[in-house]
């Protein structure tokens, strides 16, 4: 298979939960795509606190882990039989071991919760941290969605549209032949929204010439804009978002609407770090 020239792989962190799984078979065709390897990851850790367990525990909490490695990495390779799949074992928090691997990763994968959730969680602890703070996009795969509509969503803050997510969003729509809407958030107390308008457009163009391929829907929304997005998020097989608004230092590093996002959207949320110069997506 023809490798990428970066040679960054896409890392899927996988625990055996069925929530992993659907992420990991994700991650096989995304690699694919990309002519990226794969890195499946399992981060085991022992229970707290640690001088109270022995070492044949520990042994045997590890050799569990492998198995369960083991376990995700065969199916991988099963999945892509031509896709160069490399099984990884770690020690510590799956958070933690992810945002690690994530300075060197095209792409990290997580499902929306691990095996401690529980199947009312719409979103787990490592898949929210994990957004808030890797060093390259991440990708979070809900569980029982299906692809169905052939179409990427992107919203971009129309003050700033040059930000990663927009040309992230084209790539992805690239890579899986589908077509875009992208959004322009314009704020509400904009009274003359010609100019973003202006912008937002400028900006598609150059990323149209780039990708002449895919077929672009724009709009312009004006106002509060978490309810409109969780509606055109509906429609969307995957949904692409900055991490949080520009400018605003005080922000928490995940903005509400990357939150709401990815406790909504139904499809696969892939989120766009901007505290990390240069992460415009591949």
């Amino acid at each position: 298979m023809r490798r990428r020239e970066n040679g960054r792989p896409v890392v899927a962190g996988y625990d055996g939960s069925k929530a992993s799984e659907q992420a990991l078979r994700w991650a096989v065709e995304d690699a694919r795509m990309r002519f990226a390897p794969l890195v499946v990851c399992h981060a085991w850790q022992g229970p707290y606190p640690m001088p109270a367990i022995s070492a044949e525990s520990m042994e045997a909490l590890r050799r569990m882990g492998r198995h369960a490695l083991d376990t995700g990495a065969n199916l991988a390779r099963a999945l892509a039989p031509r896709l160069e799949v490399r099984a990884e074992l770690d020690t510590g928090p799956p958070s933690v071991v992810l945002r690690n691997r994530s300075s060197t990763a095209e792409l990290v994968v997580v499902g929306q919760r691990g095996a401690g959730g529980f199947e009312e969680l719409q979103i787990g602890s490592t898949a929210i941290q994990l957004a808030a703070h890797a060093h390259c996009p991440v990708a979070v795969v809900k569980q029982h969605f299906r692809p169905r509509t052939g179409l990427v969503l992107v919203a971009v803050d129309g003050t700033n549209p040059h930000r990663p997510e927009l040309g992230a969003a084209f790539e992805e729509a690239r890579l899986r032949q589908a077509s875009l809407r992208a959004i322009c958030l314009c704020p509400a107390e904009v009274e003359d929204t010609r100019e973003i308008a202006a912008r937002f457009h400028r900006a598609i163009a150059v990323w149209e010439e780039k990708h002449p391929v895919v077929a672009v829907e724009t709009a312009i929304l004006v106002g509060p804009p978490r309810a409109a997005l969780q509606e055109a998020a509906e429609e969307a097989d995957l949904t692409v978002i900055g991490d949080r608004a520009p400018g605003d230092p005080d922000e928490p590093p995940l903005g509400p609407l990357c939150q709401a996002l990815l406790r909504g959207a139904p499809g696969t949320v892939i989120v766009i770090p901007s505290r990390v110069s240069g992460s415009t997506a591949r």
